[in-house]
């Protein structure tokens, strides 16, 4: 059927118009309340066929797309739109929140996209901002879609649906992208997923951590090295950038660099040129440089340690990896990813939702890395039987959480003593209050005391209990009263 509004400008302030393809008419209808608010016309179609039709007829100044259509998809349909129209830019719309739908999308020519289900003020933000290219852009050609290859990210959070979107905007170019994150965040899996998705995924993809280098070595491993230029020089060799013609490096924990080797590396960004170790010939460097940290750049660029120029040469294109612990939402598919590739006998690939909801009360202060190690190590301990909370490991402290979190250690103590008495043989008497009780007052009771300076009276205050009650538990528990 046919769904299109009157695309005649229905103000004097009408700028434009928008093309809306989706078979979902709400969606049709909300966009177009939305748009025509704006002062924009606005035509809808239910399909791909349809919109194609439209398109020609209008010539919009942007088509929102959406990919889950009756008969073409919107995927395969974008370059259509994009020569009907005269490479008006194109919002895709997709249910699917994944690198592949986004890197697709792109690579197909769209200009951004939405996941469903959408906020209203999002699609406002992204139809103005792809208007605003509408007004200043220039022919250009579509890129050839090429064969994407499966992902190890997952997300469907939006902070990392933002993710998806940066990935695959930046992947077609050949800007140096910083990515930033906590440790164990998958800096590195970002890193490769640009490679992969880029125009350079044929050639190498070399990652190095320059930390874990020697230090004398590091410009040797990044520039090479010709015979005779120190001592174990025997050989010419090259070096990380020459070994990555063609391809993308990564220099993960940039921050770590000697400030020496960053000059060097400044070279390389800004002019492409390096030189061996112990060579004066000027070499050019073919390469696309990504780079990495869990550090704050700003503040080492503040204490000397990271030069201010080579800061404001690498942030130009930053991507920004959030804790797992402010995008709870995907530790379920996460935990469900990491079960299923699993090789040896696992237990039964589910996660209950009073599971999930113990999980995601968790710091997970090694955010994914340390997820899936304690997934793996759940279903070690679970084999055959469902998974449940005491199969994972205690979580990993945070940096200083020993002195600054005794609420946590509190937390942690109890859980461990509690699970051990639950898998003593014993376990099934009915007396684990008592036997926390007797477990924990003695110390309690003293600690107490001892800052009372032995005066019951004040520590039955403290505590909340009776004098009378404090005396005889003391004497249950062997304390010495004039302690």
């Amino acid at each position: 059927m046919n769904r299109s509004t009157d695309a005649r400008p229905r103000t004097a302030a009408t700028q434009h118009t928008v093309l809306v393809v989706d078979d979902e008419p709400s969606i049709c209808w909300a966009l177009e309340k939305m748009l025509t608010q704006e002062g924009h016309a606005v035509v809808t179609a239910s399909s791909a066929e349809e919109g194609l039709e439209q398109a020609a007829a209008v010539k919009p100044s942007l088509v929102i797309l959406d990919v889950r259509l009756p008969k073409e998809d919107g995927i395969t349909a974008l370059p259509k739109f994009l020569a009907a129209t005269d490479q008006a830019p194109v919002v895709v719309i997709t249910a699917f929140g994944d690198l592949e739908t986004a890197v697709a999308a792109v690579k197909n020519g769209a200009t951004d996209y939405l996941t469903k289900p959408f906020k209203l003020e999002d699609a406002l933000r992204v139809s103005r901002q792809a208007l605003v290219e509408s007004d200043h852009q220039t022919p250009q050609v579509v890129a050839t879609k090429t064969a994407i290859n499966p992902t190890a990210i997952i997300g469907t959070s939006p902070a990392m649906q933002q993710v998806f979107r940066q990935i695959a905007l930046v992947a077609e170019s050949d800007l140096s992208v910083l990515i930033t994150g906590e440790t164990g965040t998958g800096k590195e899996l970002v890193a490769a997923a640009i490679h992969r998705h880029s125009r350079r995924s044929e050639g190498p993809y070399l990652p190095i951590a320059p930390v874990a280098l020697n230090p004398d070595l590091i410009e040797s491993e990044l520039f090479g090295h010709v015979k005779g230029a120190f001592t174990g020089a025997s050989d010419d060799r090259a070096g990380l950038f020459e070994r990555a013609e063609n391809g993308t490096v990564l220099l993960d924990e940039i921050g770590d660099l000697p400030l020496g080797t960053q000059v060097k590396l400044l070279r390389v960004l800004e002019q492409g040129q390096y030189s061996r170790v112990g060579d004066v010939r000027t070499r050019t460097a073919n390469v696309r440089i990504l780079a990495a940290t869990n550090c704050d750049l700003h503040e080492a660029v503040g204490d000397g340690t990271f030069r201010e120029d080579l800061f404001h040469r690498m942030t130009g294109m930053q991507i920004h990896l959030p804790p797992l612990r402010e995008r709870t939402i995907d530790i379920g598919p996460l935990c469900q990813h990491f079960l299923t590739g699993i090789q040896y006998p696992a237990p039964e690939k589910a996660i209950s939702d009073g599971l999930l909801a113990e999980l995601q009360k968790q710091p997970w202060h090694g955010n994914v890395r340390e997820l899936k190690n304690a997934v793996e190590h759940a279903a070690v301990v679970a084999r055959s039987r469902p998974l449940s909370i005491r199969d994972f490991p205690p979580p990993a402290p945070g940096r200083g959480e020993a002195s600054s979190s005794p609420q946590g250690s509190l937390e942690q103590a109890v859980s461990k003593w509690t699970l051990s008495v639950l898998e003593s043989s014993d376990s099934s008497s009915n007396d684990l209050h008592a036997k926390f009780l007797a477990a924990t007052e003695p110390t309690l009771f003293q600690i107490v005391l001892a800052h009372t300076s032995g005066n019951r009276a004040k520590a039955s205050e403290i505590l909340g209990i009776h004098r009378g009650t404090l005396r005889d538990r003391l004497r249950t528990y062997g304390i010495d009263e004039t302690e």
